[in-house]
């Protein structure tokens, strides 16, 4: 898929699981128990559900010949889906007490290139000899590189529309769904970077 497509169906994506979880989060604001099971439990899954979706955006980078619904195919394969799911919302859970990955700068690129990888793994396993799922060293600098200028190109962004959303909504806590949701946007070209990693062992 054309970059320019993949990044404003991911701006699509994106607003659309940003603006439910608001939605969620405005009107439970006044039953604490409500809150925490949104917060931690429906906006999380929310979350995963559009990584998803622009994970399967960039997928078929892997392979020129495959799409969006490839992807898909691949998850409704014997319960991968929900398998799928689990080992995300584990991930996240995982990676909210390790230092410095538990920012979504690190977290949510991580989740998705877990998410390519295993898809990888369950798509192309038969075909291809030894999988090399574990990016190189060039790979991973490259990838470092970019998320650590992304998180310094929004770091402001992200608290100053937070505190917007806050007032206007009457909600507290917004920052961690902005910067997630700028976050999902800007982890596309780092996908885009470990696709081309795997690509390579199709010798495509």
């Amino acid at each position: 898929m054309n970059p320019f497509w993949a990044i404003l169906l991911t701006l699509a994506s994106v607003s659309v699981g940003s603006g439910l979880c608001l939605w969620l989060l405005h009107k439970v604001r006044d039953v604490h128990a409500t809150v925490w099971i949104a917060g931690h439990i429906a906006c999380p899954m929310i979350r995963i559900l559009v990584l998803l979706s622009v994970v399967s955006l960039v997928y078929p980078a892997i392979d020129g010949q495959s799409s969006s619904i490839d992807f898909w195919m691949v998850l409704g394969h014997q319960g991968q889906f929900n398998d799928l799911l689990n080992i995300l919302f584990f991930a996240g859970l995982m990676l909210a007490f390790i230092p410095v990955v538990s920012h979504p700068v690190f977290a949510l690129p991580i989740q998705s290139i877990l998410t390519i990888a295993l898809v990888f793994s369950w798509q192309y396993a038969d075909r291809v000899d030894s999988l090399q799922l574990l990016p190189s060293l060039a790979t991973q600098l490259k990838i470092v590189g970019y998320l650590l200028l992304a998180y310094l190109a929004t770091r402001r962004g992200s608290l100053y529309l937070s505190r917007w959303l806050d007032e206007k909504y009457a909600i507290q806590g917004s920052i961690r769904l902005v910067a997630d949701a700028l976050y999902l946007v800007l982890q596309v070209p780092v996908m885009m970077i470990y696709c081309s990693f795997l690509r390579l062992q199709l010798g495509a």
